[in-house]
């Protein structure tokens, strides 16, 4: 019986050393996948980085949506930075916690970076179709170097340093 006892035994060692391998191969598989999406995930999360910065400099040099949407991209691209540098899971736990304390500055970030990707789709058109609707786009520059709120902005200002 011990012969019978050493095969049992040999076996149940060969099946979990089997087991072990075949878990660590899974998780060698998972992990270069995740790390392929992380990759694709950080590239467009650059892009829209990107876009952003464009958006920011189809606004007025200076004014206040310029600023404003190059924040934005700033912030979009650490992100994309972070998301490249970091582990996913963490990468995501980040992002919930983020959107769970700040739902209003995660919502109109969101909104923001929206906006800021269909000025950026728009600049980017070349047959031209976004054209004649850049004089209804209420942000767009109309050769003035005001806009209302810089106008209060700079009143402020003035009654700030008088």
């Amino acid at each position: 019986m011990t012969e019978a006892s050493d095969l049992g035994q040999h076996a149940r060692q060969t099946a979990a050393d089997l087991g072990q391998q075949a878990k660590t191969a899974a998780k060698d598989h998972v992990n270069q996948h995740v790390e392929a999406v992380r990759d694709r995930a950080a590239a467009q999360v650059q892009t829209t980085s990107d876009a952003a910065e464009a958006a920011a400099s189809a606004f007025h040099p200076g004014s206040v949506q310029a600023e404003a949407v190059q924040h934005v991209a700033d912030r979009i691209e650490g992100f994309a930075h972070n998301l490249r540098t970091t582990d996913v899971r963490t990468s995501l736990q980040s992002v919930n916690t983020f959107a769970r304390e700040n739902p209003v500055l995660f919502v109109a970030g969101a909104a923001l970076l929206g906006f800021a990707a269909t000025r950026f789709l728009k600049a980017r058109d070349p047959q031209g179709h976004g054209a004649p609707y850049i004089h209804d786009d209420p942000w767009a520059s109309s050769g003035h170097t005001d806009t209302g709120i810089e106008s209060h902005l700079n009143r402020e200002a003035d009654h700030a340093t008088h």
